[in-house]
């Protein structure tokens, strides 16, 4: 389905249905942590067998760290953004390929994190550049489609397996330039499955993000205590080559690397990491900015 209705659905629950929709999440948070305990364990147990935990299987390079929409749920939304604006240099971005490739690194390549990627004018050649050095790697982007055009979508997705657009608009509209994409796709089957629309309001109130979220104060939702798995999935890399935590580390308030001085392995496999993926295994308390954050991701 090109255009995900989902949370037309939740929207409707919450306000209509609240105790069915808290229930839901309820029940979903209880599936979620078992799932998450036996994943751990065998984590865990991969390690004792073999010195190491397996590489992570999605890696997001930002490529530019700033954002151009205004989400209230958002510490890096650009009216809260306090980063110091870096962009990333174009060895460095090359840099991180080699090493992929040289790893024989078999996951996904996220060209965004906390950012708008499309703020990058380079960001298409940067796609033809990922593409080229590892050809058999699934490549995406998530951004939220304003400053997209016919010529800069074509463009990209010579080289993109997928395409997330995340459609802010509080009324649960497509916003004008996402329409003219999706009235494209909806007419070329070619584009149909390699593009996902998913309607979100820019003011709604999600996870905390390590008790960052600037609109958390409207609503209370429990924080998790248990385990988390992005540790041990996934690596996030900012524009000055710094690894962040995670992807809910929005503004980079945890180093665990610096792929300018270090390497992808000797970062993923060094003892900040491991150190993480310890306390983490324990619950989420020992880490200041896990102690807040209720992601499920």
């Amino acid at each position: 389905m090109l255009v995900n209705y989902e949370n037309i659905i939740k929207y409707y629950f919450k306000s209509n249905f609240p105790r069915l929709y808290n229930w839901r999440e309820h029940s979903k948070r209880k599936k979620y942590e078992k799932k998450l305990n036996v994943a751990v364990v065998r984590y865990n147990e991969f390690f004792q067998s073999h010195g190491h935990y397996p590489i992570f299987s999605t890696v997001e390079i930002e490529t530019l760290n700033r954002c151009n929409s205004t989400c209230s749920f958002c510490p890096v939304n650009k009216n809260v953004d306090t980063r110091k604006y870096k962009v990333m240099d174009q060895e460095l971005f090359i840099s991180i390929l080699q090493q992929l490739k040289a790893m024989s690194y078999p996951g996904s390549i996220g060209l965004y994190s906390n950012n708008e990627p499309f703020l990058d004018g380079r960001i298409v050649n940067l796609a033809q550049i990922a593409k080229e050095h590892l050809p058999n790697n699934h490549l995406y982007l998530y951004t939220n489609g304003t400053l997209l055009t016919m010529e800069k979508f074509k463009s990209i997705m010579n080289y993109l397996d997928k395409m997330y657009i995340d459609n802010y608009n509080d009324d649960l509209r497509l916003i004008a330039p996402v329409r003219i994409v999706h009235d494209y796709c909806q007419n070329n089957k070619l584009y149909r499955d390699k593009v996902r629309i998913r309607l979100r309001r820019l003011n709604d109130v999600l996870s905390t993000r390590g008790g960052q979220a600037p609109n958390r104060k409207q609503e209370q939702i429990e924080s998790l205590t248990c385990s988390c798995l992005l540790p041990f999935r996934q690596m996030v890399i900012r524009p000055d080559g710094k690894v962040s935590l995670c992807c809910n580390d929005a503004l980079g308030k945890m180093t665990l690397g610096d792929l300018t001085t270090e390497s992808i392995n000797d970062v993923w496999h060094g003892e900040k990491y491991l150190t993480i993926r310890k306390k983490i295994a324990k619950g989420r308390h020992d880490i200041e900015l896990c102690r807040g954050c209720d992601s499920l991701l």
